[in-house]
């Protein structure tokens, strides 16, 4: 088969055997790609900084039936600060998880690799007033792309929109006082945090970045998204609880 020659960054990795190691690619060409690299987990492999968690790089690899085999990787960002602050790297962490979460293999979004790379190098350099901020964005925003994104302008249940003032995960979106019941879990609202979460949708992430928020409205989105996000993909994103550990 031919060769594939693309950028992607390294999304998940597991050792494999003694000396290679199982990477999770999201690729610009192929999107979400499983490879393997080989002797990748010897201090002298020429493979070693383009292969590790959060590297940014140009990958050549053999298509195969179970795995990708890497013949080639070239460094391009390797997010180094992110290592050395836990925090940080726990954040980060839950922005690959929503990316590995959202894309089946052999799916993907050139717009939203880029964007990660933006999130990823704005949390690693401290150029954002509100790292938590970014990251709502990105849940809000990968909602949007996959067509799960939330009701927040009307009732998601009689389309009134008036006396919004819950937002439900079962009901996908925001419910008026009338219909808000005590089936299933909501969460409760401010008109502040219907606004917010609106703008964190619409604005592009280099003008989210220079903005100062009020903290507990940006950790209220995130945990919010973060529930609503699992329930629709049916999946338990553990980073997101980590993180949310290292920072009560």
């Amino acid at each position: 088969m031919a060769l594939v020659k693309t950028k992607g960054i390294v999304i998940r990795e597991q050792p494999f055997q003694e000396q290679d190691k199982i990477l999770t690619l999201f690729t610009e060409e192929e999107g979400k790609v499983k490879a393997i690299a080989k002797g990748v987990r010897r201090n002298r492999s020429p493979l070693v900084a383009a292969t590790q968690l959060f590297a940014y790089s140009e990958f050549v690899y053999y298509p195969g039936k179970n795995f990708a085999n890497i013949n080639q990787a070239s460094l391009i960002q390797s997010f180094y600060p992110l290592r050395n602050d836990l925090i940080k790297m726990s954040l980060a962490s839950y922005v690959l998880e929503l990316l590995d979460a959202f894309y089946d293999y052999y799916q993907g979004n050139k717009a939203v690799l880029r964007l990660v790379n933006f999130i990823l190098f704005y949390i690693s350099e401290d150029k954002s007033q509100s790292n938590e901020a970014l990251v709502a964005a990105l849940q809000l925003k990968l909602t949007e792309v996959h067509g799960i994104r939330p009701v927040f302008d009307t009732c998601a249940l009689c389309g009134s929109g008036e006396h919004l003032t819950y937002f439900s995960i079962e009901n996908n979106g925001v419910l008026c006082e009338n219909c808000h019941r005590t089936e299933g879990y909501s969460y409760r609202l401010t008109p502040e945090v219907i606004t917010e979460m609106v703008y964190l949708l619409v604005t592009p992430i280099k003008a989210i970045r220079q903005r100062v928020f009020d903290k507990t409205l940006v950790r209220r989105i995130m945990d919010m998204m973060n529930h609503y996000i699992s329930y629709q993909l049916a999946k338990n994103l553990k980073t997101y609880d980590f993180y949310r550990d290292l920072n009560l």
